[in-house]
């Protein structure tokens, strides 16, 4: 009986460490990263003697291992080792996190039950909280929004104070959440919630539009057509949920001329298609994304090319920029902000063959659930996979700007629906 409680209680902490790290992420990153370090601890200490060499057979596992050894190694050669190897070598602990989801999920359904409430009450306070920032200038913490130049439009933050990443957060999150709903419907440990997540989508959906960060909004676009659609597809109400969401997208744009000038003047500003004063365009050039975006790609481009197979090593863009292809003064930041530059600057193509191959796994699968969803639309255990699958295609995104793939906040966030995509793999294989 003793071992049973001891076991329990072991479980169930490790379930309130999960559950506090989406509000570490919003209001204290230590604190998620530090709640991620003892479930990883936890994880280890429970199955080291038992279960450490089935792990190993996973081929999640074995991939990411090669991966890990490959960009470890290559750091202790980097012109900065220390900055570089941490980053590298303890990046292993999101491996583990994906793997004590997993575990931690498959033991009683009622974890997930918690987990999906404790999540929906920190997405719904940070949705009111940026809408109430939007409103009244201040959010409830009296973090102001930020005037962009011109004095036209404002950038939302809500509870990041200074950091503009409220919406890439939201839309990061949302198909994870989507793919957590879907689970616990297929479990029976959530009960249909189908029109309060249609609210929560709209919701959503109208801040990140409001917070004016652009790729944000495509990617939430993604999530709310795929959720309006297999969430509840055999509703003949779907119909009337589409035409709320292209009116509600449609008049913001129409009628809010900050957001309408920030989503798609700016962007044809800085693209240098139209004349935009508040950008530091010249000669009337084009640009990938921006002068910004371009000059940090043409220097990642000009660090890949000093080691094309292995790269500069992790966080060593910045360090090389600085030292030798700072071509003008945009061209060197923290990152590259993209995720395939980062990869072929920083992990050369050795680094960047994982990426391409992790890249193609998931668009593969996420055709194919979406496939089966369409044909299957009874089957939640299908549809938890594709959303889980659409939220590492846009952990993955080659294409559009980024943040840095190997920063915490955005490897936590990428690395929870890798371990709900795991569980759903093999409930899936046990039927």
């Amino acid at each position: 009986m003793n071992l049973i409680k001891k076991k329990f209680n072991h479980d169930s902490f490790q379930l309130f460490l999960v559950c506090l790290i989406p509000f570490g992420l919003v209001f204290s990153r230590f604190v998620a990263d530090f709640c991620l370090v003892l479930v990883c601890l936890m994880f280890i200490i429970k199955n080291s003697k038992k279960k450490i060499f089935i792990f190993i057979k996973d081929p999640f596992v074995k991939i990411f291992l090669i991966f890990w050894l490959i960009v470890s190694l290559r750091s202790l050669f980097s012109e900065d080792v220390l900055l570089s190897f941490k980053s590298s070598f303890f990046y292993i602990r999101f491996m583990l996190f994906a793997l004590a989801v997993k575990f931690l999920f498959n033991i009683d359904k009622r974890y997930l039950y918690y987990f999906f409430y404790s999540i929906s009450f920190c997405l719904v306070v940070l949705v009111f909280d940026g809408l109430i920032q939007f409103i009244f200038k201040k959010n409830i913490l009296g973090y102001p929004a930020f005037l962009m130049h011109g004095g036209d439009s404002y950038r939302l933050s809500g509870f990041f104070k200074d950091e503009f990443i409220i919406g890439s957060f939201i839309s990061r999150i949302l198909p994870f959440y989507l793919g957590i709903y879907m689970y616990g419907r297929h479990v029976k440990a959530i009960n249909n919630k189908d029109n309060y997540i249609f609210i929560l989508l709209l919701l959503s959906s109208l801040l990140v539009l409001l917070s004016g960060e652009r790729v944000a909004v495509f990617y939430i676009s993604l999530t709310v057509i795929l959720g309006i659609i297999f969430i509840n597809f055999y509703n003949y109400k779907i119909y009337l949920k589409i035409f709320v969401i292209a009116i509600l997208f449609i008049s913001v744009l129409t009628l809010h001329d900050g957001t309408r000038k920030r989503i798609i003047d700016h962007t044809f500003g800085q693209i240098g298609i139209i004349n935009d004063k508040s950008e530091a365009t010249s000669n009337n050039e084009l640009y990938v994304f921006s002068i910004h975006h371009h000059s940090h790609i043409i220097a990642a481009n000009a660090i890949f090319k000093e080691n094309i197979l292995f790269g500069a090593g992790l966080k060593m863009f910045r360090v090389a920029c600085d030292k030798r292809h700072k071509k003008n003064f945009f061209s060197c930041t923290t990152h590259p902000h993209n995720t395939i530059m980062q990869f072929l600057s920083e992990t050369g193509l050795v680094g960047t063959l994982f990426y391409v191959i992790s890249l193609i796994y998931v668009l593969k699968y996420l055709f194919l659930n979406i496939r089966y969803s369409l044909k299957n639309v009874q089957n939640n255990l299908n549809k938890s996979r594709m959303f889980n699958l659409l939220a590492l295609f846009i952990a993955l995104m080659p294409i559009l700007p980024s943040g840095n793939f190997f920063n915490n906040w955005i490897s936590i966030v990428s690395f929870f629906p890798v371990g709900f995509y795991l569980l759903s793999i093999s409930k899936y294989n046990e039927h």
